[in-house]
């Protein structure tokens, strides 16, 4: 399993559920205010109205205050309803991500423990290479395709390996016949590559996780 990608993956999630949570809290200060405002609001003094002589009852229109009010709560559910409707979605992503991530992971095990062989490519892409299998759980073992290793010892390791990758534009003619007949001969799976590049190896690899071996 990738332990890394599954780290990064697990960060990204704890950000994300902590942005949520921040986002949340703001609303519900927000719910919290115009609660006390609505509170507050039926008990406004009149504390401004000039005094008047004795017997002169002062009214204070009602009507502002009770549309006040309204508006007030109001607002209030429409906060609250925000609040809800952001928690939802923030537990609705979270979720989406973790369950990508599980897949992939799922995926990836699938080739746990496997061993293949790469005959050909460029000695500047192999260790990236490497890398990109061992994301998957898998060995990759590296031959040069006869520029400086005996193309005799592709027979001697085509027995340990599970399958077998060539890069068609970067091997010899002599190394992929070796290659294909040695497949025969062991029942190995032979995958033939477009190019010697890191991403077409990550897609077979990829293919191969989901059961779309070439063969």
């Amino acid at each position: 399993m990738n332990y890394v990608t599954a780290g990064r993956a697990e960060a990204v999630l704890k950000s994300m559920i902590a942005e949520r949570d921040r986002r949340i809290s703001d609303l519900e200060r927000q719910v919290a205010t115009l609660r006390k405002q609505v509170a507050a609001a039926p008990e406004t003094a009149v504390a401004d109205v000039p005094a008047v002589a004795p017997r002169v009852e002062v009214r204070v229109p009602q009507a502002p205050r009770s549309v006040e009010v309204t508006k007030i709560k109001r607002r209030t559910g429409e906060a609250e309803r925000k609040a809800m409707r952001e928690k939802h979605r923030q537990q609705q992503q979270a979720r989406g991500h973790q369950d990508d991530a599980a897949q992939k992971a799922d995926s990836k095990a699938t080739l746990e423990g496997r061993s293949f062989l790469y005959v050909g490519g460029r000695d500047c892409q192999v260790a990236h290479l490497r890398q990109i299998a061992s994301s998957y759980g898998a060995n990759l073992i590296h031959h040069d395709g006869g520029l400086r290793e005996a193309v005799s010892r592709i027979d001697n390791v085509l027995p340990s390996v599970d399958c077998v990758f060539c890069p068609i534009d970067c091997i010899s003619h002599d190394a992929c016949i070796r290659v294909k007949t040695g497949c025969k001969k062991w029942e190995k799976a032979f995958v033939p590559l477009r190019n010697g590049s890191k991403s077409s190896f990550e897609r077979a690899l990829q293919s191969m996780s989901q059961g779309e071996t070439a063969q």
